[in-house]
C-alpha cells in the first residue's frame, strides 16, 4: 500500500471552507428568501420616504423653503441614492454568490451584503425614523428580518472572515452576542436608538465588544493564523471600514466647522441632514471590497492602494494646514501694514501649494515607504544603485558580484549562481543566471 507524502496533505489554513450538500438546497432557498425580503424592504422604504415627503414635518418643511427645494425635489434627491446604495450592495452580493455558489464564506458575504442593501437605504432625519411607527406591519417584519440578517451577522461575518472559520475560537461568542444584541434593537429601535440611563450603558458597552472584540480578532488571526494570500483579503476589508470610518469622521468634522449652529436657522439643519445622508455612501466601500476580496483580490495590489491613499491623504492634510495657516497669518501682517485685506494673500498662497505639492508628495511618500513599506523600498534603492552601478562599471567580475549582491539582497532566494558562456568572438557572449 501506498502511503501519501506530507506535501500531498492539503493546509487546512489555505483551502476554502465549502457548504455541506446535503444542505446546499436549503442554502440556496435561504439565499433566494433573504434576497426576496430585501427587495420588499427597500420598496417599501421607498414608499415610506413618498409618504414622508408629502407630509413634511414643519422644520424640515421651512428649512427646504429656504434652501429652495420642493417637497418633490427632497423625495427623488433620498430616492436616487437610497436606489445606487441598494444596488450597489445588492448587485455585488449577487455576483459573489453567483461566482462562488458552494463556498461558505461567499454564501455568507452575499447573503450580509444582501441584506444590507435594504437596511441602510433611508433618509436621516429624526422625524423620519419616528414615523416608522405608522409603518405597515409588513414593513417592520421584513425590516426585522433584514436587521438579523445584517447587523445581526456583521460580528459572525468579522469573525470567519476570509476562510470561513472562527479564528481564534472565542470569537464565536462575540458573534453569538452580537446576534442577539441586533435581534434586541430590532425588537425596540425607538428604546436602543434613544438609550438613557443603564441602558445606554449597555448598548455603549454592547458596541464595544462586538466590534472591538470583532477588530481584535482580526488582527490576532492576521498575525497568528493567515496565510499570505488571506492577508490580502483581510486588508481590503480592514481598508474599507478605515475609509468609512475616516470620510464619516472628517464629514462631521467640516459640518460642523463650516455650518453654524443648527438650532437657529431650520435651512442649516435640513442642509446638515442632507450632508450625513450623501456621507452614508461611503459605506459602498464595504460591498466593494468584500467583493474584491472574495472574488478578484489577486487583481489589484491592496499593498499599493493602502500606499497611495497614505500618501495623498497627508499630503492633502499638509497643504490644507499651510494654505489656511499662510492665507490667516498673510492676511494678518498684510492689515498690520496696510489696514486692509488684499486677495493677492489668497494668490500667493495658492501658488506656494502649487509648487509644494511633488516635493512634498515625494517626501511623504518616501516617509511611508520607509516606515510601513521597508522591504520594498529597500528594493527599489538597491536596483536604483545597481541601474548606476551598470552604467558606469566595465570590469566584468565586479558587474557580476555586484549582481548577485543585488539578487541577494531584493530576491533573498535560498542559493544564487551566475554562469557565463564565452564563445568564439564571432558569435554572439551568452549569460543566464539560476535562482533557487
Amino acid at each position: 500500500m501506498k502511503s501519501a507524502s506530507i506535501g500531498s496533505v492539503p493546509n487546512l489554513r489555505e483551502s476554502v471552507a465549502t457548504l455541506n450538500p446535503r444542505w446546499l438546497p436549503w442554502m440556496r432557498a435561504l439565499w433566494m428568501v433573504i434576497a426576496l425580503n430585501s427587495i420588499l424592504t427597500f420598496v417599501l422604504m421607498i414608499f415610506l420616504t413618498r409618504r414622508f415627503s408629502e407630509n413634511l414635518p414643519a422644520r424640515l418643511a421651512d428649512g427646504l423653503s429656504r434652501l429652495g427645494w420642493t417637497n418633490e425635489n427632497y423625495f427623488w434627491f433620498h430616492a436616487a441614492f437610497m436606489g445606487l446604495s441598494f444596488v450597489c450592495y445588492f448587485a455585488v452580493g449577487m455576483l459573489i454568490y453567483l461566482w462562488r455558489p458552494n463556498e461558505r464564506m461567499a454564501w455568507f458575504a452575499s447573503i450580509l451584503l444582501i441584506a444590507f442593501g435594504g437596511e441602510i437605504a433611508y433618509p436621516l432625519s429624526v422625524e423620519f425614523a419616528a414615523s416608522w411607527a405608522t409603518a405597515p406591519t409588513l414593513f417592520h417584519v421584513t425590516y426585522l428580518v433584514n436587521n438579523l440578517f445584517s447587523w445581526g451577522f456583521l460580528g459572525a461575518f468579522l469573525a470567519l472572515f476570509p476562510d470561513g472559520r472562527f479564528v481564534p475560537g472565542w470569537s464565536r461568542w462575540v458573534a453569538l452576542f452580537g446576534f442577539c444584541f441586533s435581534f434586541g434593537f430590532g425588537l425596540f429601535p425607538a428604546q436602543f436608538g434613544a438609550a438613557e440611563g443603564p441602558l445606554l450603558v449597555f448598548v455603549s458597552v454592547g458596541g464595544l465588544i462586538i466590534f472591538g472584540g470583532s477588530l481584535y480578532a482580526q488582527v490576532w488571526r492576521y498575525r497568528h493564523y493567515s496565510t499570505p494570500l488571506q492577508k490580502q483579503q483581510t486588508k481590503w476589508l480592514i481598508y474599507a471600514l478605515a475609509m468609512i470610518v475616516l470620510l464619516l469622521l472628517m464629514t462631521s468634522m467640516l459640518t460642523y466647522l463650516l455650518l453654524p449652529v443648527a438650532e437657529f436657522n431650520p435651512a442649516v439643519g435640513v442642509t446638515a441632514d442632507l450632508i450625513y445622508f450623501l456621507a452614508n455612501l461611503t459605506f459602498l466601500f464595504l460591498p466593494l471590497s468584500i467583493g474584491i476580496a472574495i472574488v478578484r483580490y489577486r487583481l489589484w495590489d491592496i499593498d499599493v492602494i493602502i500606499r497611495k491613499t497614505l500618501t495623498y491623504a497627508l499630503v492633502a492634510a499638509l497643504l490644507a494646514i499651510v494654505y489656511f495657516g499662510s492665507v490667516i497669518l498673510l492676511q494678518q501682517l498684510f492689515a498690520t501694514i496696510s489696514n486692509q485685506r488684499s486677495e493677492l494673500v489668497t494668490v500667493l498662497s495658492t501658488l506656494a501649494i502649487a509648487a509644494l505639492f511633488v516635493p512634498l508628495r515625494n517626501r511623504v511618500q518616501a516617509m511611508i515607504d520607509k516606515r510601513f513599506y521597508r522591504k520594498k523600498y529597500d528594493a527599489r534603492q538597491v536596483l536604483q544603485k545597481f541601474s548606476e552601478t551598470v552604467r558606469d562599471e566595465t570590469d566584468l567580475e565586479k558587474l557580476t558580484n555586484e549582481l548577485l549582491d543585488v539578487v541577494n539582497e531584493t530576491m533573498q532566494p535560498k542559493s544564487v549562481g551566475l554562469w557565463l558562456n564565452q564563445t568564439r568572438a564571432s558569435e554572439r557572449e551568452e549569460k543566464g543566471l539560476t535562482l533557487r
